[in-house]
């Protein structure tokens, strides 16, 4: 017979499978097909903290101790440096305290003569009031104990007289003035104390000796 021509123009198609070792037919791998792996994000572990150790905490705890320490004796060693400038200070201001007290007694005795001020006795007026400036900026500050109760720790009683007005142990008057440094009693000021009537005073012992 002679060929159809409408069937010549049929061709067909045919897969070539390969097969493996057992016979079974192998789908060849086409290039052009890409896997995409979607990973769950959810399913995914989170990573875990990390482990603080024992010895760690030791060590931190350690740290902040010896933190602590050293501020500790940093302010310590700064209250002493203080500590002692004030009394290096307090030494000098104590041998002023003489040149203080001779110039309130030569004020006092020229306001004695009820003579009208000089211009020496302003000059010591002016001389007296600067010295004083300087010593308080210094941290000096003098006692004002008139009509206060009576104090051990910062008068010493050298006299006493009996007033009806007066309550006792008050100091009724300053014989020689007493002075503060910063917040300690630098001098004692010798005051004149109130006491009942019929009451006998007694001089200080040191007083006695001599």
């Amino acid at each position: 017979m002679p060929p159809d021509p409408e069937r010549d123009d049929d061709i067909e198609i045919l897969e070539v499978i390969g097969l493996d070792e057992d016979g079974v037919p192998v789908e060849a791998e086409d290039e052009d097909d890409v896997e995409v792996v979607f990973e769950d994000a959810v399913s995914k572990p989170m990573p875990s903290p990390p482990r603080v150790s024992v010895e760690d905490v030791h060590l931190k705890e350690r740290l902040l101790r010896l933190q602590a320490d050293f501020d500790n004796f940093k302010k310590r060693i700064d209250r002493e440096r203080g500590d002692y400038a004030r009394q290096a200070n307090a030494g000098l201001v104590a041998r002023l305290l003489p040149v203080l007290d001779n110039f309130e007694r030569a004020l006092a005795a020229s306001r004695g003569r009820g003579d009208v001020p000089d211009p020496l006795t302003a000059g010591v007026v002016l001389i007296q009031r600067q010295l004083l400036e300087e010593l308080s900026r210094e941290g000096l500050r003098a006692m004002d104990p008139v009509g206060s109760a009576f104090d051990p720790e910062m008068h010493e009683a050298v006299a006493t007289e009996t007033d009806p007005a007066t309550p006792p142990h008050t100091v009724t008057a300053v014989l020689q003035r007493g002075y503060f440094f910063h917040d300690r009693v630098l001098r004692a000021a010798l005051v004149r104390v109130s006491v009942e009537a019929g009451h006998v005073a007694r001089p200080p012992a040191d007083r006695e000796e001599s």
